[in-house]
């Protein structure tokens, strides 16, 4: 209860009976509840709005001297629904370096437009986890001249995408545990006089969260996609079968309505990104 006292909140107002779920709504401005709403393991309670201006650094390395250097501001903005709904939309900006050999391009521009809504379905009681459904679309609005005969830009992933997860999180004090599991079908396109189609990405992450305070918390994660082959003209071509990262983060509130994530990715495979940095001030209303 002095925990709760002692950090702000600006949660819905709501009547909740299930004396569980209220006790996660008064939690709902703490650190740690902050970042596992990034993680879509929490819901934002209805009628509250999250703004949330973020910045994305990338680099990745590759055979033949390949290089990737991306980074750029963006704007997530999420929504709780009553009924236990949320919505939230995201738009990057991206600058990018891209190497190859001794050929070099720059580019930028805006990246691929998501969105998502998302439900819970299971609350969190005695040995039951919180089980929450997605569904998000992404739209292919980023330039990419992959498979295309003109200089390398990949300012978005090229083509159109649906994809549905599941994530559940389970408390054990003073740790939470979550796990996602999701699935992604990409739409196929004409890229010049051949039909490419991307091979559909299945993807496994779980972690585990740490309230180090009721204003920090801090996170790891692990996350595992399989990848089925691209087709072009019906054809398969060799590409990665399996990417991972590992992840670590940490988040702070800084004021009653405004709070800092910091997470930093560092792949485990050859052909996944060498490393990601994300840094995001969420502020609430």
């Amino acid at each position: 209860m002095l925990e709760r006292e002692l950090t702000p909140a600006r949660i819905g107002t709501d009547t909740i009976a299930d004396p569980a779920q209220q006790d996660a709504s008064t939690d709902s401005n703490r650190a740690l509840e902050r970042a596992l709403v990034r993680e879509r393991a929490l819901l934002l309670s209805p009628r509250s709005t999250e703004v949330e201006p973020n910045f994305v650094a990338s680099h990745s390395s590759g055979d033949g001297g390949f290089r990737r250097t991306s980074f750029g501001p963006g704007v997530t903005v999420r929504l709780g629904l009553p009924r236990q709904w949320q919505i939230e939309g995201t738009l990057p900006y991206v600058f990018e370096t891209i190497r190859s050999g001794t050929q070099s391009t720059h580019a930028n521009g805006v990246g691929d437009l998501s969105v998502a809504a998302s439900h819970q379905f299971i609350a969190e009681i005695d040995r039951l986890p919180s089980v929450i459904g997605s569904l998000s679309y992404q739209a292919a609005t980023g330039r990419n001249t992959s498979y295309e005969r003109r200089p390398l830009v990949a300012l978005g992933g090229g083509f159109p995408s649906l994809q549905a997860s599941v994530n559940a999180i389970k408390r054990v004090d003073p740790l939470v545990f979550f796990g996602s599991l999701s699935a992604t079908r990409f739409q196929a396109r004409d890229k010049g006089t051949a039909r490419v189609q991307p091979g559909n990405i299945y993807g496994l992450r779980f972690g585990t969260a740490l309230a180090t305070a009721p204003a920090t918390s801090l996170r790891a994660a692990l996350s595992l996609n399989l990848l089925n082959k691209t087709r072009i003209d019906n054809a398969p071509v060799p590409t990665t079968n399996m990417n991972a990262f590992l992840e670590l983060g940490g988040s702070a509130v800084l004021t009653p309505s405004t709070a800092i994530d910091i997470l930093i990715a560092a792949g485990l495979t050859r052909d996944t990104p060498d490393f990601r940095l994300i840094v995001s001030v969420p502020t609430r209303f």
